[in-house]
């Protein structure tokens, strides 16, 4: 009788790991998307932009550029930005860092943020501080709802959110907590 239930028992103890073995499931299969990872860099970046006629539009200069492979954007060390007007001065634009989106059409400017154009006969030169300013480069619009101050000769106006047009006419607006000053010659 003994060896009768010794045969039982490894019976029952084959026909468990058996039932182990066939019912383990199996390695999921993981499908990940490749991470944030950067497919090349360029050190001393500089794009430029053309009108349909051929006058430059815009400049982008930076002092390092790095793209991702998983959503075809663009990061940016240091940019500084050039907006081209006929017959008016250029307007700079420049940042501590950048995001440029894969159309190619939204610029995020991140840090301190310093926009200016010189002066010209009787327009006078324009200095706009600000942060992390948005622009939208094919219609020239940029804008924030961080501090801005704006200074153009000596006149100064400040305050919070800013949108602007930087096409000829030129149209910033200031959207509250507005102060400026303005001197009468």
């Amino acid at each position: 009788m003994k060896p009768l239930k010794i045969l039982a028992l490894a019976l029952f103890a084959a026909g468990t790991w058996w039932i182990a073995f066939t019912q383990e499931p199996e390695a999921p299969v993981q499908t990940t998307k490749p991470g944030h990872k950067i497919d090349y860099f360029l050190k001393h970046f500089e794009a430029l932009s053309m009108t349909l006629s051929g006058e430059p539009k815009q400049r982008i200069k930076a002092e390092y550029m790095q793209h991702f492979v998983d959503d075809d954007s663009t990061e940016l060390t240091r940019p500084i930005m050039t907006m081209y007007s006929p017959d008016k001065p250029d307007l700079h634009i420049n940042s501590e860092t950048g995001y440029l989106s894969s159309d190619g059409e939204l610029v995020l400017l991140n840090g301190a943020v310093n926009i200016r154009r010189e002066a010209l006969k009787n327009i006078a030169p324009l200095e706009i501080d600000t942060h992390n300013l948005r622009i939208q480069l094919p219609n020239d619009f940029a804008e924030t709802d961080e501090f801005v101050k704006i200074k153009s000769g000596t006149n100064a106006i400040e305050g919070m959110g800013l949108r602007a047009h930087f096409r000829e006419p030129i149209n910033i607006k200031i959207l509250e907590q507005v102060r400026g000053r303005h001197e009468i010659n």
